[in-house]
């Protein structure tokens, strides 16, 4: 099988989109030959439209070549997609792929059994589903969960205005069925008019969700994995109109169910204007109250410990200087620089029309910068210091492997913390040159100076000599801080020997230029393209932005969940203050004639207005209470989002609560202020 691949014709299966944008739709493009990485390739498909497996963004798929003489345990890594049989786990593949791998002895040129323990070959198996939508689920899951929080705030206020309806139409409905309509016209008229309102207000939900989604697309579409593919389609809007029927059948159930419980007699006897409600049905009122409070409540504090969190990320000193940095990322195709010096040669030609450019300060090259994208490819490798305790190779110390050009500390600010940084004809020295961070050098020689020090990236490999320390940077993301990262020299065209870049475990194909700029934004970027171009126009270049852009992508589930939460907990607040006040203002209206009754009796007016708030208070406070167990629950969910921040954060719960209270209090407050205008005179008239 590997000498199938090592020698099979290289294949190709393009996107649609490239089809269309590249090749016109020409109909004639499967079995054409095209230029891909130098190398000619023939078209044996065109894939169908929406088709961008496994990522956004995937224009083109081929067949993969291995040469197994050439390939080493070393630097060998793979990727594959399979379907599971019934009944196997991921866990079962990974025994399988464990116990493959140990058999692998002679399939690669130094695939000997010690090599392959020696090296650590291990099989990661995970559910595709996770790759696709990456690190997505959990705001998505929250983005779920709040829109059910306000939807439920929506669903109590609407239910509180149907029982509200329901006892003014207890008189209406007595004088129509006195007049002779049927039990089925009243309950035919009822639920007609509450789906038909429903269905208009589901209507008017879903106008604003699509704008709200084409909102999304426009400032996140770029940030958040598959979000391109979200629509308000018809499934949906039959989604909305099915709800909006199914609530609006319920809410009339429940209306109908409140005028059915009194008597014709005796409504029409007590008259429209003096009907009261039942305990049980304001009791039901008070808890609707009491739970728009407590998941008004919990959203606000789910919101505030995440925007504590985003002011604690930000203010995290990144170990570099973001501002008036641009990176650019290339992709060295091998064919056409398979020696270190054709490479080497390339990217300083690359280096020297840049550094020309108007505007630019200082270019330099580096494989992997802070924050990368691509810093996931970074070799993490166990590290042997010289004259440390020998420990077993999976005890040893790790650090992720990089590789710099002598001026790139300087040109992104990366301080130099002790010794030099990299020179030229480092790479002719007899011993390696090696920087590493602060982190690593803490970690391999605690408490000493680890200049001048010597550190081993392998058993085989050479000594490499630590010539200075640089200050860390995070490796892909900023919560995770900064990480033990090494860098070797590259970048020297001047050596004799070609194959002296073996001395670097990476070959320089994936470099990014990282650019020192006093022009704004991302002004300079069609500059470097063109600096590019002009050396080879046939290097593909793959990403280009400043560094502000990639701190700000770094940040983007952080803030995106952050919004969410922000915006439901605003609206949850101002729903759920709208509905303490409808239910205490109509509560107040209800015992107007008790209260007139009172104030007759020799009752102050004051006294009426404490009574109403102090039960209106006690309604909050069961909210409030509730609110405070359902945010920690949120928070413990939101804790992997968190930086620096508690999910029992007490400033948090502590502010929110009090914010909630005031504002709830103010809405009972208002409506409990009317029993100062009433009359007792007019009410004892009245009977």
């Amino acid at each position: 099988p590997n000498e199938g691949l090592a020698t099979a014709p290289r294949l190709v299966t393009i996107s649609h989109a490239l089809w269309v944008g590249r090749y016109g739709a020409d109909r004639g493009i499967v079995g054409r030959t095209i230029e891909l990485n130098r190398q000619k390739i023939e078209v044996i498909g065109v894939m169908p439209t929406g088709f961008d497996f496994p990522r956004p963004g995937t224009q083109v798929w081929y067949n993969i070549g291995v040469d197994p003489s050439q390939a080493t345990a070393f630097g060998f890594f793979a990727q594959g997609i399979g379907r599971l049989r019934r009944g196997m786990t991921s866990r079962d593949a990974e025994d399988d792929l464990r116990r493959l791998i140990g058999t692998g002895e002679g399939t690669l040129s130094d695939a000997t059994a010690a090599r392959l323990r020696e090296v650590e070959l291990r099989p990661m198996v995970a559910p595709l589903r996770d790759l696709v939508v990456q690190d997505v689920r959990q705001p998505l899951v929250i983005l779920l969960c709040t829109s059910l929080f306000v939807l439920l705030i929506a669903w109590a206020n609407v239910a509180n205005l149907v029982l509200v309806r329901a006892e003014r139409q207890r008189h209406e409905i007595a004088v129509e069925q006195a007049l002779g309509a049927s039990r089925g016209d009243v309950v035919r008229r009822v639920l007609s008019e509450s789906i038909l309102l429903s269905a208009l207000g589901a209507l008017v939900a879903f106008g604003l969700a699509s704008a709200g989604v084409v909102a999304l697309l426009r400032f996140l579409a770029d940030q958040m994995p598959r979000l391109p593919g979200v629509e308000t389609g018809g499934v949906v809007l039959a989604l909305v109109v099915a709800f909006s029927v199914l609530n609006g059948g319920l809410l009339g159930v429940v209306a109908l169910a409140r005028v059915g419980q009194a008597q014709i007699g005796g409504v029409l006897q007590a008259g429209s204007g003096r009907l009261t409600s039942g305990r049980d049905w304001r009791t039901m009122q008070r808890l609707l109250v009491a739970g728009q409070v407590a998941l008004a409540l919990t959203l606000l504090i789910g919101s505030a410990v995440m925007v504590k969190s985003l002011w604690r990320l930000r203010a995290v000193d990144l170990g570099f200087d973001l501002h008036e940095t641009v990176t650019i990322q290339l992709d060295l195709p091998f064919a056409g620089y398979e020696t270190y010096r054709k490479g080497a040669r390339f990217y300083d030609r690359v280096l020297e029309g840049v550094r020309a450019l108007p505007g630019v300060a200082a270019a330099e090259a580096v494989a992997f910068p802070p924050l990368s994208s691509v810093g996931g490819l970074t070799l993490t490798i166990p590290i042997e210091g010289e004259g440390r305790p020998a420990l077993p190779r999976g005890m040893l110390p790790r650090g992720k492997v990089n590789m710099a050009t002598p001026g790139y500390f300087s040109a992104i600010g990366i301080p130099l913390v002790r010794g030099r940084g990299f020179q030229s004809g480092d790479l002719t020295a007899d011993a390696p040159p090696i920087i590493v961070s602060t982190e690593l050098a803490r970690t391999v020689f605690p408490g000493e100076d680890a200049v001048g020090r010597r550190l081993k990236l392998s058993n085989d490999g050479p000594w490499y000599s630590i010539v200075g320390v640089v200050g860390g940077v995070p490796g892909e993301a900023i919560a995770a801080g900064p990480v033990s990262m090494l860098y070797l020299p590259v970048m020297d065209p001047s050596l004799p020997d070609p194959k002296a870049w073996s001395r670097s475990p990476l070959y320089p194909g994936y470099m990014t230029i990282v650019v020192r700029t006093a022009l704004p934004g991302t002004t300079l970027v069609p500059g470097l393209r063109r600096a590019i171009h002009a050396v080879d126009p046939k290097v593909p270049v793959a990403r280009a932005g400043s560094m502000l852009e990639i701190v700000a992508a770094s940040t983007a589930r952080l803030r995106f969940t952050m919004l969410l939460l922000m915006v439901a907990a605003g609206a949850a607040l101002l729903l759920g203050a709208i509905g303490v006040y409808g239910v205490i203002s109509y509560a107040v209206t209800q015992r107007i004639r008790e209260f007139g009754i009172r104030l007759a009796l020799g009752a102050r007016p004051s006294e009426l207005e404490r009574m109403v708030v102090r039960q209106g208070t006690g309604v909050v406070v069961i909210g409030i209470a509730s609110g405070l167990a359902m945010a920690f629950a949120l928070t413990r969910f939101l804790q992997g989002l968190l930086f620096g921040v508690s999910p029992s954060d007490p400033g948090a719960f502590t502010t929110m609560s009090a914010l909630v209270f005031a504002i709830a209090i103010m809405a009972t407050y208002m409506p409990a202020r009317r029993t100062r205008t009433i009359d007792p005179v007019t009410v004892l008239r009245a009977e």
